[in-house]
Parts: structure tokens; sequence; C-alpha cells
């Protein structure tokens, strides 16, 4: 996972995740997984737990992240 957006420079060192650090499976579901977003990308963007975020899928298969203002 590679993080960008307004506080997250470019040319800041990208920040690389796992995919078992950020998915976890839920027990009895199979079609649906959790995403915890990593403690760093959280501080970095500002974000707090019960803010809204969108996620989206880039056409290179990145994981874009942004907070929705509401």
């Amino acid at each position: 996972m590679e993080v960008l957006g307004s506080k997250y420079n470019m040319t800041d060192k990208p920040l690389i995740f796992k995919a078992e650090e950020i998915f976890t499976d839920i027990p009895g579901d199979d079609k649906n997984i959790n995403m915890k977003i990593p403690d760093e990308i959280m501080e970095s963007q500002g974000w707090k737990p019960g803010d809204t975020i969108r996620v989206e899928i880039g056409d290179q298969g990145t994981i874009i992240i942004t907070k929705v203002d509401k």
C-alpha cells in the first residue's frame, strides 16, 4: 500500500505495507474483509477513528483513500 494525499508529499519515501498487515478475514464471512489503516497513515493524514473515508482502486491497483468532508 502506498500513501498519497494532501499531507503526504510525493517526494517523501513511500510507506509500504504487506497485505496481511492491512487486511484480515472476518470470521464467518467469506465475501468481505476488514481493512486496518496503519497508525502511521492515520497520523500523517490527520485522520481519527470515526472519520468517513472513501476507498477507490486506482488504474494500476493502488488503493486511494481520501477523507470525506461532511
